[in-house]
């Protein structure tokens, strides 16, 4: 008999494991009937079926490794149901999203998303820093920052993965700069997987672990018509908005709500949000 998620993936689209397969293979560099029966909770027997069954419909031919016990990926690997992004693949790990097919082609006529260009990431960047993560460990890298011209090597701990102002970034303690800071994603010019255990874990990233309220209200100048239009866009109770996040993010955070701190909007209605409680979040905002 069937098992459950595989007779629910096969209703709904009968190429969906070969899209999952494909994009942990993608990213991952790697996978095996293990990966994909903690992932869905099929069977061994199905999850064999699944892997055997893309390599005969795709002709990628994967190389059994007898060190990482699974398929690895090789030089001619071709995708043909991923568009290689790295928000495809994040937003799968977060929320288990697929390709959606429910949508008729008229159906999608009425609806137009604004989509920010993709930042490229490359899987040989991606591949060692999640190898990483789950070992709590090292990679070896070199990374490009807008302050420098040339990239500077490092040795870092990666913990999370974040998204903020349209683009990936990993949250990492640094050796170099011995602190926690945020790397982008796109920047990394080189990763290599070093395998050192870390002593800074996420636990000792007081920035990251704290969390924060933010007040968000009307811009005061607007008139009090206008203050209940911007009450009403965001569901305010009171006038007021409270929005938790993590210290770390609260540049983030205000950045994406397009609300400015040092100096505001010329025109309030530019402007729109304040954050009310500033004095109590300064200490987390950069430069």
């Amino acid at each position: 008999m069937e098992d459950k998620a595989a007779g629910h993936l096969k209703q709904r689209d009968g190429h969906q494991h070969h899209w999952l397969i494909e994009l942990i293979v993608f990213w991952e560099g790697q996978i095996n009937a293990t990966r994909l029966i903690e992932a869905f909770g099929i069977t061994r027997q199905t999850a064999s079926q699944w892997l055997k069954q893309y390599q005969d419909d795709t002709n990628n031919t994967l190389k059994y490794s007898a060190t990482a016990k699974a398929q690895v990926i090789t030089q001619d690997f071709t995708p043909r149901y991923i568009n290689q992004t790295i928000d495809e693949y994040l937003n799968w790990l977060e929320l288990g999203s697929f390709p959606s097919e429910s949508l008729t082609g008229s159906e999608r006529s009425h609806i137009y998303k604004i989509r920010p260009p993709n930042r490229f990431v490359s899987p040989l960047v991606i591949r060692p820093l999640i190898k990483a993560i789950r070992n709590k460990t090292a990679v070896d890298c070199e990374y490009l920052s807008v302050k420098s011209a040339d990239p500077s090597g490092r040795l870092i701990y990666p913990h999370f993965f974040v998204k903020a102002a349209n683009r990936w970034h990993i949250r990492a303690y640094c050796e170099y700069r011995k602190n926690y800071l945020d790397f982008v994603l796109s920047r990394f010019q080189s990763v290599e997987y070093d395998g050192k255990t870390a002593q800074n874990s996420h636990q000792d990233d007081t920035h990251w672990n704290a969390e924060i309220e933010l007040i968000l209200a009307p811009d005061s100048r607007l008139n009090d018509k206008q203050k209940r239009v911007i009450e009403q866009d965001y569901g305010m109770e009171n006038g007021q908005l409270i929005i938790k996040t993590r210290a770390a993010l609260v540049k983030y955070t205000l950045d994406d709500l397009q609300i400015k701190t040092k100096m505001l909007e010329a025109d309030p209605q530019a402007q729109q949000l304040i954050c009310v409680n500033y004095p109590d979040i300064k200490q987390w905002l950069y430069d």
